[in-house]
């Protein structure tokens, strides 16, 4: 992504519009603003090996913001803006930014989570106003330079995603050293099956820390496209911009387009001849949304699966996916696909194993390739395509959105009513998965359900909260004396019927998963 590219033969080509207002910024505007904010950060101390941290909601600044470390030669960390100030403090620590660019609506917490994590705390840009604590981005870009830097290096992206436990980790790519105008193209061989170019108009319609937007914004800009990104997803406000804005290729996690599908009256809804292209990722997208997307908009839908970590990725075309239904597709590039038993060894097709990547350098160990998992069980058919059953331990995928069971328990056990709790993934039409508590309460202790969310939600980024709550008096155990969770997963192995959007024990839609997956406190 490097502005210049496309300033030199179309300055005014739109580079980002904001779907639901209108605000738009043109390459040229793009080239100007972030020059100015390297300047500005050049001008506080943060220089090449940098990070810059994002905690800001989808908006016009985001694409500045981005451009502007990207050409600074700065580790770019687009976070999660639903985290309370611990969990924010947490990845602030670990990232340790020398910068920070944020909102009014999340200033007081990101300057909460800065306080104690250092001595030396990151300069604070404040994106829409003024702040305490913060630098107002006005302020900030005034009487800056519009040229470039005098040494402009290519930054790297940076993304957080955990293991099993829950800790976030840090997955930075490789600071390159090299001009911004020579950055190698990303994901190429997905970028040449979905066809992203100069004349792409991409509908971003999902929080813009996700990792699939993030990149995928970046692919659109560096091909000198237009990146059509909602304030928050809205699924007949999607449909809409699709027409509005000549959108050519969209993105999805499979929760949207059930959402999509559940819109009233879709079939008058007017489609866009130009809309030739959508993807979707995040969770496998089951056949049956894919058949009726396939009925409404035509065989257009791609699906792809990979690691943030870029381990590697395999990609299904929508004709494959008619022949290959509930596939996640083949390998792409260089990468290679395994199915390892609990030795490591190789399974043979059909057989169930723990998927894993090959490196495709590295490894060390020329008589053995390195091999790279995520946590994901499936396998593989006679002609090599990839199928996911399920995840390895109980991490939970809601929405598009990885979840860990084991830091809702601990958010729960601060309860003083609470003797003990075990947290689950049950199977949800809308969202994949959706967390279920099972809890045991101390005796003589009273305590509701709605109380017991409320009070995850106080403590926990509204997302991780559990939309249902089962009270016991036994939870299982092994005989080792921990929690028995497979017995309660296979429990509750049917959707959980009482739980669903609209039923009379949630009627506030605030209990879904949607605030997290979806950018904001409603859909």
């Amino acid at each position: 992504m490097y502005p210049p590219s496309t300033v030199r033969d179309r300055p005014e080509a739109i580079a980002y519009v904001m779907a639901g207002s209108g605000e738009r910024i043109t390459y040229a505007e793009l080239d100007r603003r972030s020059n100015q904010l390297a300047r500005f950060w050049q001008s506080r101390g943060v220089g090449p090996g940098g990070s810059v941290v994002l905690v800001m909601e989808n908006n016009l600044a985001w694409p500045v913001a981005v451009a502007a470390g990207m050409r600074s030669g700065l580790y770019v960390t687009p976070v999660n803006w639903h985290l309370k100030p611990a969990e924010l403090a947490a990845l602030i620590s670990e990232d340790r930014p020398a910068a920070i660019v944020t909102s009014v609506a999340l200033a007081e917490q990101v300057v909460a989570a800065v306080g104690g994590t250092t001595d030396e705390h990151p300069v604070i840009v404040c994106a829409d106003g003024a702040a305490e604590g913060c630098v107002e981005w006005d302020t900030a870009l005034a009487d800056q330079s519009t040229d470039p830097l005098e040494t402009e290096l290519l930054g790297a992206r940076v993304l957080y995603s955990g293991g099993t436990t829950g800790r976030p980790k840090r997955f930075a790519q490789p600071l390159l050293g090299i001009h911004p105008s020579e950055a190698p193209r990303r994901h190429s061989g997905l970028v040449d099956k979905l066809g992203v170019g100069s004349d792409s108009v991409l509908l971003s319609p999902a929080p813009n820390y996700h990792a699939a937007p993030f990149t995928f914004q970046l692919i659109t800009l560096a091909a000198g496209g237009t990146v059509v990104c909602m304030e928050r997803f809205d699924a007949a406000g999607a449909m809409r911009a699709i027409v509005d804005y000549g959108v050519t290729h969209s993105q999805w996690v499979p929760t949207m387009l059930v959402r999509l599908l559940r819109l009233p009256d879709r079939e008058s809804i007017a489609l866009s001849p130009r809309h030739q292209v959508a993807f979707t990722s995040g969770a496998p997208c089951p056949p049956h949304v894919k058949t009726a997307i396939f009925d409404w908009w035509g065989p257009i839908l791609h699906e792809y699966y990979g690691a943030s970590e870029g381990y590697g990725h395999t990609y299904i075309s929508p004709l494959e996916a008619q022949s290959h239904p509930g596939s996640v597709g083949r390998p792409l590039g260089a990468a290679r696909v395994h199915i390892t038993d609990a030795d490591g060894a190789d399974v043979d097709p059909g057989e169930q194993g723990t998927v894993c990547f090959e490196a495709t350098a590295g490894s060390g160990d020329a008589s053995r390739p390195a091999l790279k998992q995520m946590g994901d069980i499936g396998y593989l058919d006679d002609e090599g395509f990839l199928y996911l059953v399920g995840r390895r331990g109980f991490m939970i995928i809601s929405g598009g959105v990885n979840i860990y069971p084991e830091e809702i328990e601990t958010a729960l056990m601060a309860h003083p009513a609470v003797a003990d709790v075990a947290v689950v993934g049950v199977p949800d039409a809308e969202f994949g998965e959706s967390v279920k508590a099972v809890v045991e309460v101390r005796p003589g202790a009273v305590v509701t359900e709605a109380e017991l969310i409320d009070h995850a939600r106080e403590h926990l980024a509204h997302f991780k909260a559990p939309r249902s709550v089962e009270f016991t008096t036994d939870l299982p155990r092994l005989p080792t004396g921990k929690l028995d969770k497979r017995t309660l997963v296979d429990r509750f192995a049917t959707a959980d019927e009482g739980a669903g959007p609209g039923s009379s024990k949630f009627p506030d839609s605030q209990q879904l998963p949607s605030p997290s997956t979806f950018q904001g406190e409603k859909v």
